[in-house]
């Protein structure tokens, strides 16, 4: 479910309104297995190294497949891990009630791992306000509602991050799957890039949408 992305090699300042506490939200999938997402506020540090793995592995398959981002060359982990995780992010893991923290370590997280999403201003300095995001399903989230689920958790930390205004610079037209989740959540299309993408499953160039919508 990606939306993309400024420049990984540009780092675009935090919003100088600090992350409040927020709680872990609890929901289910679509087959009603229960699922945590996690906010992480402290970077990747805070996270078992194996699952950080795990999500720089997935991250490198989308980027190598070539359809739904638009980089060519994959990161390398302590790149990955600073430009998912540097400002704020979410990850979504099976609920194992009773076991206490989801993200504790040894889990299976090829199994358990469903998916992550980070948020983060798409300007600096005064338009700061106006955040970005992008999201990453797992092999183990396929056809099960996880970008959904992502996609309302987004909708409720991003106006309690202090953000006013959601814009998505690159969804990709042919990623129908994607805008049919956010014109699900309320997105509208505000532009378009035409043939932004030199995609691998398209043999035309691929139309760019930018999407967005009022966060308070």
């Amino acid at each position: 479910m990606p939306s993309i992305l400024e420049d990984p090699s540009t780092k675009i300042p935090p919003p100088t309104k600090l992350p409040p506490m927020l709680s872990p939200r609890k929901t289910h999938l679509k087959d009603q297995t229960p699922v945590t997402l996690y906010p992480i506020t402290n970077g990747a540090s805070a996270l078992p190294h194996e699952l950080v793995s795990l999500l720089h592995r997935e991250f490198t398959a989308e980027i190598e497949a070539g359809c739904t981002y638009p980089m060519e060359e994959p990161m390398d982990l302590a790149r990955f891990a600073e430009y998912w995780f540097g400002t704020f992010a979410v990850v979504a893991v099976v609920d194992d009630e009773g076991e206490g923290n989801g993200l504790r370590q040894g889990r299976d997280w090829e199994r358990v791992c469903l998916g992550t999403f980070y948020i983060k201003p798409n300007y600096p300095g005064r338009c700061s306000h106006v955040c970005n995001a992008g999201f990453l399903t797992t092999g183990a989230a396929r056809n099960r509602g996880v970008g959904m689920v992502m996609g309302k958790t987004y909708l409720e930390y991003a106006p309690k991050l202090g953000y006013k205004y959601s814009v998505f610079n690159l969804v990709f037209a042919n990623n129908v799957a994607s805008i049919k989740i956010w014109d699900r959540l309320g997105f509208t299309v505000i532009g378009r890039v035409p043939g932004a993408g030199r995609l691998a499953n398209s043999e035309e160039l691929v139309d760019a949408l930018i999407i967005g919508r009022d966060l308070v």
